[in-house]
């Protein structure tokens, strides 16, 4: 079965920052995947990032974005660094329970597109401590552990055509 949807955390997953919460307002761009908060701490995506976004948005697939963070740190990193764009869903709240941001971002995608398998859905996230419950309220959502199962965020696509999307573009 195809991939139609991936959820993607932020924090140590998309960029190098552990906590985008704690990020002083206001952020300032220094280049195109790099910002810094008013006391100069600094926060990059990894290489390969936007490349790599776009490719899975080209490719047709809706990206979602399950964040345990603040909203306002947060959703302005993604739009500094140009990122926002390709996600159709971005549910930031500030608790560590996956499982429910999943969910609603399983109800929107149903509302939007019609039913969803757990099974078509990628969850990928540099820790593996909100699998299981992701999988005990949500169901058997697939998981690419960041950094263990993938060393670079572009190998995130070749994964993806290999096993879960022989029928994409």
């Amino acid at each position: 079965m195809r991939v139609k949807l991936i959820v993607f955390d932020l924090d140590g997953t998309l960029w190098d920052h552990p906590d985008a919460s704690t990020l002083k307002l206001p952020l300032n761009k220094i280049d195109d995947e790099t910002i810094v908060d008013s006391e100069g701490r600094v926060l990059r995506l990894y290489p390969g990032v936007k490349k790599a976004l776009k490719a899975l948005y080209d490719k047709g697939i809706i990206l979602a974005i399950a964040s345990w963070n603040s909203w306002e740190p947060t959703y302005t990193v993604l739009n500094l660094l140009d990122i926002a764009k390709y996600f159709k869903y971005i549910v930031i709240e500030p608790h560590p329970c996956k499982h429910e941001m999943i969910g609603k971002i399983l109800e929107m995608y149903e509302r939007d597109f019609g039913p969803i398998e757990p099974s078509e859905v990628l969850y990928i996230d540099d820790r593996d401590i909100h699998i299981n419950d992701i999988r005990k309220y949500v169901g058997k959502v697939r998981f690419i552990h960041m950094w263990r199962d993938v060393g670079r965020i572009e190998d995130i696509i070749s994964l993806i055509e290999e096993n879960y999307a022989s029928d994409l573009q």
